[in-house]
């Protein structure tokens, strides 16, 4: 506590030196507001607001007020949109809501008188908005959109927010290079036009990037640089931001001690900024020191107050860190009811972030740029096209070589024709594959979850009438739900990786019979259930030329399949030819078989083929499709053969590896 109280007189003291500049300038605006009136008083009150975000935002806020109500009294709407968008800024972190809300009313009547400047503006707080709710997707839209549209009137100083605010999204994507290039361009804006909140601000976002990438000595210069100019300026929302950063990098270096002292510092600013998600992230920063220095009590106070926080702003990250800490440290104590009460909503927390909205919007963001690029190509043929038609046209005039370029003009017209269909066959199926992609994250990702909220209501209001054996069967239930949606997402994760044109695969010599042997020994559980004989015959002297991890896959997928679909006392057998420097690998069962109507949808993506197997097991669809994918590209061939009634046998071919 004297060490906290310390700090604070300290930073009570710093504070009072390095903000008078800045205060100064606000004393001097408030002077002036009782000699002005009309638009002009509207205009200082909201730079009153504006200088006020770093230093005290409930009075930023105030002063933001009382310029949109006279400025509704006077209906300068451009005034009005300006201080609803402060009181927008102010409440990110605090009340997201109302962020939104004002932000939103701000860019509406931006967008009525058409201040393109203002629009950037109000798209920019957006974009930082749905960047702190983990929304990247969103985020970087906003902020692209702003981006261009500051292009467009030409407004450079601008364009450093704009930069920086693009670079936070893929710092947080962990994309450092990209994140980098774009704080460098900002950086020279803002060192350009002298902006030292700007540089400051940028400066510290470069050193979280190199503390990341482990150079720490580049990290503690851009930090205490950053650090240095805030103090200057008074600029205390970023000051506490880049203590927090210097916290991390010092516990990242096991310096408790400067951890510690960074942490508080931190604490104590945003404190006094009210600004949650920096109060839990400086709190959750405390609680692993004092975890780790066994001061349990101190571990527990600061944890319990994060985590809080962290169910206030809804960040999972957040509260599963908190969490985390609060099982370890109860156990430690031997309370383990509450260690079990919190290891419970870490794991929650944990399986949540793991299935996460990013992997989504990083999916579709894929999907969309490749869409793109076939309109492109196709618009250019298109071009083509037209150029050519003109062309022929003058050359008609001509009347020389008529009948050449007739006969020119229509192979080419019948080859751009036959580029033009394929393009447009491609284009469906990659809209066909989208739709398929976001069928399975709506239905099969999200359906599942109503179960396991109905468990985890059920544990949660009724767990003391419960038996052992019934939450026992709850907690079963919950894993064996948890443990589908994982191999759904590792499935996903797999096809959408594959569908990228910079993925390549990593060939090399595979000797087939023992790679399937350890493949079959991951299965050895689920054969054992079902008492089902997996038998692997192929060669033990056959080896392939293959991608080790791709080739697993496939064996996985195709065995758990005629597992699924064999009866108790199966037999699965896996047999191997070579003939013609192919590899030819056949997995055969006598389970149930397919109905020969439905042969022809096993491999298409736009049709939704999943049946349950023989113990009720449930399926995706994704898994024959993943097969295909991967044999593809190995430039090898996958083929099925099924009798409803008297089992399935699945081929493919792979190169054999050369001698």
């Amino acid at each position: 506590m004297k060490s906290k109280l310390k700090i604070i007189s300290l930073l009570v003291l710093s504070i009072v030196i390095n903000i008078k500049a800045q205060q100064g300038l606000a004393d001097s605006l408030e002077k002036q507001l009782a000699n002005i009136s009309g638009e002009k008083k509207v205009e200082a009150l909201d730079r009153l607001a504006d200088i006020y975000q770093y230093i005290n935002t409930e009075t930023a806020i105030e002063f933001a007020e009382k310029g949109s109500e006279l400025a509704k009294k006077i209906d300068y709407k451009k005034g009005l949109a300006s201080c609803y968008g402060s009181i927008g800024y102010c409440y990110i972190n605090t009340d997201n809501e109302k962020a939104i809300e004002y932000t939103q009313k701000a860019l509406k009547i931006r967008e009525e008188i058409g201040d393109k400047a203002g629009i950037a503006t109000s798209l920019n707080v957006m974009g930082v908005i749905k960047y702190y709710q983990d929304d990247y997707l969103s985020s970087i839209a906003y902020h692209l959109k702003a981006m261009k549209m500051r292009e467009e009137v030409g407004d450079v100083v601008k364009m450093a927010t704009s930069y920086n605010n693009i670079a936070l999204v893929y710092l947080a994507l962990e994309d450092y290079n990209t994140a980098l290039k774009y704080l460098n361009k900002a950086l020279a804006i803002r060192i350009k036009t002298n902006d030292k909140k700007g540089i400051a601000i940028i400066r510290g976002n470069i050193g979280d990037i190199y503390s990341k990438e482990f150079k720490y000595d580049s990290a503690f210069i851009f930090l205490n640089n950053s650090l240095k100019i805030n103090k200057e300026i008074g600029n205390k929302k970023s000051e506490a931001g880049t203590y927090l950063i210097l916290a991390k990098t010092y516990m990242d270096l096991s310096k408790n001690p400067e951890a510690l002292d960074n942490y508080e510092k931190a604490l104590v600013l945003y404190e006094g900024l009210n600004e949650k998600n920096g109060i839990t992230q400086a709190e959750n920063g405390l609680a692993a020191i004092y975890k780790i220095e066994g001061k349990n009590d101190l571990a527990v106070k600061h944890a319990h107050s994060a985590l809080s926080y962290a169910l206030a702003i809804n960040s999972l990250e957040n509260v599963s860190l908190a969490a985390d800490v609060l099982q370890s440290v109860y156990g430690n104590k031997g309370d383990y009811k509450k260690a079990f009460y919190y290891l419970t909503i870490y794991k929650n927390a944990f399986d949540s972030l793991k299935i996460s909205d990013k992997i989504k919007k990083l999916a579709k963001t894929e999907f969309d740029y490749k869409i793109q690029v076939i309109k492109e190509q196709q618009a250019a043929e298109i071009s083509k096209q037209d150029l050519f038609i003109r062309w022929l046209t003058i050359s008609l005039v001509l009347g020389l070589i008529i009948v050449v370029l007739v006969i020119f003009s229509y192979m080419n017209k019948k080859k751009i024709n036959k580029q033009l269909n394929e393009l447009n066959r491609k284009l469906k199926e990659l809209n066909a594959t989208k739709d398929r992609f976001f069928s399975i994250i709506a239905h099969d990702l999200k359906g599942p979850f109503h179960i396991l909220l109905a468990f985890s209501e059920s544990l949660s209001n009724d767990i003391d009438n419960m038996s052992n054996e019934e939450i026992k069967q709850f907690n079963i239930d919950i894993h064996n739900s948890l443990k589908k949606q994982y191999e759904l997402l590792n499935d996903l994760l797999d096809w959408s990786r594959l569908q990228s044109e910079n993925y390549k695969l990593e060939f090399g010599n595979i000797n087939l019979f023992g790679e399937l042997n350890n493949t079959i020994e991951t299965l050895s559980l689920s054969a054992s259930q079902k008492e089902i004989n997996i038998k692997n015959e192929v060669d033990k002297n056959a080896v392939v030329y293959a991608d080790c991890n791709m080739l697993r896959l496939v064996l996985r997928n195709l065995i758990s399949n005629s597992l699924k679909f064999s009866n108790k006392d199966g037999d699965i057998k896996i047999t191997s030819g070579q003939r013609n420097g192919k590899v030819e690998v056949i997995v055969s069962d006598n389970g149930v078989g397919i109905p020969s109507e439905d042969l022809n949808k096993l491999f298409k993506i736009d049709v939704h083929y999943s049946t349950k197997g023989t113990s009720d097991e449930k399926g995706t669809g994704l898994g024959l499709i993943l097969c295909k994918e991967i044999i593809e590209k190995h430039g090898g061939v996958i083929k099925i053969k099924s009798e409803k009634g008297k089992g399935t046998e699945v081929s493919f071919t792979l190169n054999a590896a050369e001698k």
